[in-house]
This record gives structure tokens, C-alpha cells and sequence, in this order.
């Protein structure tokens, strides 16, 4: 009987594509806990959810830490691909950008507790929906990157 992959490869990539959903689906509920003002209970909704996809995020940049060292196609396959890099620089780039909104959020959470007639400037909560609306975005071209490098795209080379 031909050796296939392992159970725990197999994990590992479920954990990841669950990581990876769960963080789009909390995003979606910044994003759409961002279409009015929020008042004080969804000021503290979205720093919940915005935990939760710190976290998810956090499960995703481990599981797939995880299949680059153990169980993909190896190391050096990974680290001699410029779209992997590309990859990588981009979901950095998405964390770089969630740093704005956390931030928001903490300061809300702040000003909520302080002040029992608590709203968000508009102009606030007009960045803090785009910035979520570019994480989104960018978001989607990380699975396309993904299926690339596993079916061995290369920047400036042909398939194979």
C-alpha cells in the first residue's frame, strides 16, 4: 500500500484553513459592527472580535509555520519561492495594518467607560472601516498566493 500523507499533515492543514476562516469571518464582523456608529456595548463587541482575530490570526501564522517546517514540501521549497516571501510580506503587512483599528478600538473602549454618552467621531469611524475594508481585501489574495506556491508558481519563471 502506497505511503500517502499523514493524519497529522492533514490536521494541520484543516487548523489552518479553520484558522484562516475564522479570522475572515471575525473581520466581516468589524467590518459590518462598523456600518453606523457604534454605541458603548458594540465598542466593547468589537474589541472582543477584534481579539478573536488577533488570535485566529496567531492560529493561522502558527499552523502554517507548522506545514512549512514539518509537513509541506519542505523548507528550502518554501524558502526559495519569491511568492511564498510575497505571501508572508503581505500577511505581515495585513497585521501591520489591523495595528490602526486595535488601537481605535482600545481608545473607544477607554472614552465608553468614561463617558456614558459615548460616540465615535465619524471621521474615526470612517478610517477604522476602511482600514478593516483593506484588510478584507488584501485578505483575499493570500489564498491565491497559497494555491501558487503549493502547485509550484515561481515570480518570473515558468510553471513547471
Amino acid at each position: 500500500m502506497p505511503a500517502g500523507p499523514s493524519v497529522a499533515a492533514a490536521l494541520f492543514a484543516w487548523l489552518h484553513l479553520v484558522a484562516v476562516g475564522l479570522a475572515m469571518g471575525l473581520l466581516l464582523s468589524e467590518y459590518w459592527l462598523c456600518r453606523r456608529v457604534p454605541d458603548r456595548l458594540q465598542v466593547r463587541l468589537l474589541g472582543t472580535v477584534d481579539l478573536g482575530y488577533f488570535l485566529a490570526l496567531i492560529g493561522s501564522l502558527a499552523t502554517g509555520l507548522a506545514k512549512v517546517l514539518f509537513f509541506g514540501h519542505g523548507t528550502a521549497y518554501y524558502l526559495a519561492n519569491q511568492l511564498f516571501w510575497l505571501k508572508i510580506a503581505l500577511f505581515f503587512a495585513i497585521g501591520l495594518i489591523a495595528l490602526f483599528p486595535t488601537r481605535q478600538y482600545i481608545r473607544w473602549n477607554r472614552e465608553a467607560r468614561m463617558a456614558p454618552a459615548f460616540a465615535p467621531l465619524t471621521r474615526e469611524l470612517e478610517r477604522v472601516r476602511g482600514s478593516v475594508a483593506l484588510q478584507l481585501g488584501l485578505m483575499l489574495l493570500l489564498p491565491l498566493l497559497a494555491i501558487l506556491v503549493a502547485r509550484g508558481y515561481r515570480l518570473g519563471t515558468p510553471h513547471p
